[in-house]
């Protein structure tokens, strides 16, 4: 099931940038949890890893992912469920967004080239479920 629509202060919200907490499952059923990078991008939040990564380990063997995105300057975060897919199609335009989200316009698209020079791939959350804590 996919959120048919994300109610608008939450997407504002999402669209500031933060860091994510994103979080799968382990073989033994611990949780494996990770900072990354990410975009809201229509209903889906896109983030990238290494290729070889346990991240990737772990959501090929289950697809279900979280990503907890919390405000550091107040006490609020929305945390987003659903199954991740990996896209290995637009990797480096990807991690050039994600860059540039972070890093600024003239920085990104060389940080982005740095990073790629280890194979990547690209996780996109479909999201399924939110959930706030605090005024979002």
């Amino acid at each position: 099931m996919v959120v048919a629509e994300l109610p608008d202060n939450i997407r504002q919200y999402l669209e500031e940038t933060r860091l994510a907490v994103f979080g799968c499952t382990n073989r033994d059923g611990s949780s494996h949890l990770t900072g990354l990078w990410y975009e809201l991008r229509g209903d889906k939040i896109i983030m990238n890893t290494g290729a070889a990564s346990k991240k990737v380990r772990n959501l090929k063997r289950d697809p279900r992912g979280s990503v907890c995105v919390i405000d550091h300057n107040g006490v609020r975060h929305v945390t987003l469920e659903g199954a991740v897919t990996f896209d290995d199609q637009h990797i480096l335009e990807d991690l050039v967004s994600l860059a540039s989200r972070y890093a600024g316009a003239d920085a990104g698209p060389t940080i982005a080239h740095n990073i790629a020079k280890i194979p990547h791939i690209t996780l996109e959350l479909s999201i399924e479920r939110v959930n706030t804590f605090g005024k979002i």
